[in-house]
Order: C-alpha cells, then sequence, then structure tokens
C-alpha cells in the first residue's frame, strides 16, 4: 500500500538542516507553554470557565498546545479575545490569525498555541477534549490560588 503511496506522490527527503535538536525542541516547547499558560491566565482573569491546557504536539503536527475555554455570553467571548490579543501583541509581538468577530466557537491560532473559546452549547458538542483525549493536561498553577479578596 505505503509503496504505492510513494510512487504516486513521491518519498519524503529531510536534509540534516531541517531537524532541529532535541534541545531546541524542549526550548520551543517551554517558551510555547509559557506563552500558552499566560493566555490561560487572562481567560481566567476574564472569568471563563472550565480552561484547559492541552499538550497536543505528538497528536498533531501543526501546534503544540491547545487552550480550551468556556464562555458564557458573546460580549465576554470579545472580552477574551481582545484581552489575549492585546497581550500577545504588546508582551511577544504575536498577532493571531482567526476570528475577530466573537462566534458561538472562536478560535485564535498562534501557530504553536491555538485557543479555542465556546459558549457552553458549543463546547459540549464538538467535544474536543474527547477528541484529543490522549492529549496531555498541563496543570494551570492559577487555578490553585484562593479568589482574591474584596
Amino acid at each position: 500500500m505505503f509503496d504505492e503511496l510513494f510512487n504516486k506522490y513521491g518519498k519524503v527527503v529531510y536534509k540534516s538542516d531541517d531537524l532541529k535538536s532535541p534541545a531546541a525542541e524542549v526550548d520551543d516547547d517551554a517558551e510555547s507553554l509559557a506563552f500558552a499558560v499566560e493566555m490561560a491566565k487572562v481567560a481566567s482573569e476574564v472569568k471563563a470557565g472550565d480552561i484547559k491546557v492541552l499538550f497536543v504536539k505528538p497528536l498533531v503536527y501543526w501546534t503544540r498546545f491547545f487552550i480550551l475555554t468556556t464562555a458564557f455570553s458573546r460580549p465576554q467571548i470579545d472580552a477574551i479575545g481582545s484581552r489575549m490579543r492585546d497581550l500577545a501583541e504588546k508582551k511577544y509581538g504575536r498577532v493571531a490569525n482567526g476570528d475577530v468577530k466573537p462566534n458561538a466557537w472562536t478560535l485564535l491560532d498562534f501557530g504553536d498555541v491555538v485557543i479555542h473559546i465556546f459558549l457552553p452549547p458549543q463546547r459540549t458538542f464538538y467535544n474536543l477534549e474527547d477528541f484529543y483525549g490522549n492529549a496531555m493536561s498541563v496543570p494551570l498553577p492559577f487555578q490553585d490560588e484562593p479568589p482574591p479578596r474584596s
């Protein structure tokens, strides 16, 4: 079967400079993780619910981390997305591809980190946690913090 595919489409050829060293991969993953956790913290500050960061790099070729979060209204989706875009641009010099208008499922694609902001019915319907069930869930340090006192 593979021989037919190779004959039809050709073989993938890697040059030695195409592959990163393991140390460089770890550095990239650490940088992406720090960015993902900071974006998840922004969602938490805007009162998003059920925030999850998933390490999906072993499962997909096009990104390292997913952030899944639930907003409870379209204005809240807009607030979460706007705060994330602002912080990413100001602090990291990064601009997201993806939705600008808040939808029931809004996507912000930063390349190595892809953020999904859902309304509850869409989060339940698409159920990305189960679809990417083999992804490692990243513990978020701010979720263990007690709520601030007024």
